[in-house]
């Protein structure tokens, strides 16, 4: 708990106190650079106006000086003002700006003593980083001018010259800098207290709100419904009365949970146990049919080619007795026999599948002669409808093990299927091989298939229609057996189609042993 406790408040009370200080300090900050400047500022005046009245004060005292053309007594008034905090160096000029006396740090050009003697009272005529220049006429007036009873009028007064004072900032810029260092030291000595202050003041006020949040965090590690206790200001007393709430609702929420887990629990192993029985049962069903399955039609197919064999002696005594009708029907019933053998045929093997009692007999096969005898047995299927047929075998044969009786009913029911839907168009037969696996791919112009319905030929007796009115015969067990064979050859076949262009049916087996033949293909 103490743990949590010390992350909360390093976190919470951290963030707090660092934007209080952050605040402070900014405002001590702000607050100590601005009354620098605006104390700065008010000795800047003070100074100005004391040296503005000061240099007034030289030229009062210099008016005799200049009357008389004499330095003594300008020598005087300039001491007394060298006196002064700040004046480093006095000047006095004639009204033809030739300097009278001059002591101290004093410097002008002759541009500049012309714009200064245009000046009617004390001015600030220079302004620079470490000095002012102060500029006041002297004019002749009062007792030194001469009165004229009879004029008519007043003349103005009569300018004899002006003085010019130097004053140093070096003092005012030493204020400026003290000032600014000491409000700095006094306001971040207040912002410190302040921090202090707060963080005692946000210890007390927070502490009930980590109290809260380490109840809460325990009652998530631990999974129990603990309870906080309600104190501490309005706010957290809120949030501690709303999580005890919850943890009431979670409570009851929880007692409801174990009793439908309970209920649940019972009804599946319920469920399961029924589940367990249908299985079993669905199971024993599928090997009941396929028993029945294979037992039925080993059943059939005996009476059948007895059947089958019957028609074919009959046959030849008909043909001996040149009896050309009863010959065409016997014909046709040999042809219903015959159909009817392989339909049996496909059942067997289907049921055979599917009861794991297919077994495989693998022997070495070459591929020119597996695909001449598929194309051999299909020619005259495929010339039915008026189709051709292209063949692409690989560049150099190969022998490999395989069931060969295997692939050649896969090969026939895809090329069986590619003849029957298809008319008058074009089925091809491409064969491709590599060191690891056989490609097969029958590809054909004629109806296609939905994609809607790709998924379910290769399932047992579906077919694309399966109404009695279909235009194409079958039961729909080539695609299925021929599924379950490629699956016991370790391979795959899949189905590329589009309604009304036509479609793919690639094969893909594994090659075991693979050996090149040197026989090229012409």
């Amino acid at each position: 708990m103490n743990i949590f406790k010390a992350g909360y408040e390093s976190s919470l009370r951290g963030q707090l106190l660092t934007f209080l200080l952050t605040s402070i300090a900014l405002l001590a900050i702000t607050s100590s650079v601005v009354g620098s400047w605006i104390g700065s500022a008010q000795s800047h005046t003070m100074v100005l106006n004391s040296s503005l009245q000061i240099a007034g004060n030289l030229a009062e005292l210099s008016v005799l000086s200049l009357i008389t053309d004499s330095e003594d007594n300008a020598a005087e008034a300039v001491t007394q003002v060298l006196g002064f905090n700040d004046v480093v160096g006095v000047a006095i000029f004639t009204s033809q700006l030739a300097p009278l006396l001059q002591k101290g740090e004093v410097k002008w050009r002759a541009t500049e003593l012309r714009q200064w003697q245009r000046s009617l009272e004390p001015e600030l005529v220079k302004d620079s980083a470490n000095n002012w220049y102060i500029a006041a006429p002297v004019w002749l007036q009062g007792e030194f001018a001469e009165e004229d009873e009879f004029a008519l009028g007043t003349e103005p007064p009569e300018q004899l010259g002006f003085v010019l004072i130097n004053i140093s900032k070096a003092s005012l810029n030493k204020l400026s800098d003290n000032l600014l260092v000491y409000n700095l030291v006094i306001a971040l000595a207040i912002a410190v207290l302040m921090g202090l202050l707060m963080n005692i003041g946000l210890r007390r006020v927070i502490r009930p709100l980590f109290t809260l949040s380490s109840i809460m965090r325990e009652a998530q590690l631990s999974g129990e419904h603990n309870y906080a206790v309600v104190e501490g200001p309005k706010e957290i007393r809120q949030m501690a009365d709303s999580y005890n709430e919850m943890m009431k609702v979670l409570e009851k929420q929880e007692d409801v949970l174990i009793n439908m887990n309970a209920s649940l629990e019972s009804e599946v192993e319920i469920q399961t146990h029924e589940l367990i029985q249908a299985r079993d049962a669905a199971l024993t069903a599928v090997r009941t049919k396929s028993e029945f399955l294979a037992n039925i039609s080993h059943e059939l197919r005996t009476p059948l080619q007895a059947v089958i064999g019957y028609i074919e002696l009959v046959r030849e005594e008909l043909e001996y007795e040149a009896m050309d009708a009863q010959v065409e029907d016997l014909d046709a019933a040999m042809k219903a026999s015959q159909r009817l053998l392989a339909l049996i045929g496909a059942i067997l093997d289907l049921a055979k599948s599917e009861a794991g009692k297919m077994e495989l007999s693998p022997q070495d096969v070459s591929v020119y002669e597996m695909v001449d005898e598929a194309v051999g047995v299909i020619r005259p299927l495929v010339a039915e409808n008026d189709n051709c047929l292209e063949i692409v075998k690989p560049a150099q044969d190969v022998r490999f093990r395989v069931d060969k009786d295997k692939v050649m009913q896969i090969l026939l029911n895809l090329l069986s299927n590619a003849c029957k839907f298809t008319e008058q168009g074009t089925i091809r037969l491409d064969v491709g091989c590599d060191d690891i696996q056989l490609n097969i791919r029958v590809v054909d112009t004629g109806v296609g298939i939905a994609e809607d319905q790709q998924g379910v030929i290769f399932d047992e007796f579906r077919q694309v229609d399966g109404s009695v009115r279909r235009k194409y015969g079958g039961t729909g067990l080539g695609l299925a057996i021929s599924r379950h064979f490629t699956e016991m050859l370790g391979g795959s076949i899949r189905i590329d189609s589009r309604l009304g262009e036509g479609t793919c049916f690639e094969l893909i087996l594994p090659l075991e042993n693979a050996q090149n033949s040197s026989v090229k293909n012409t």
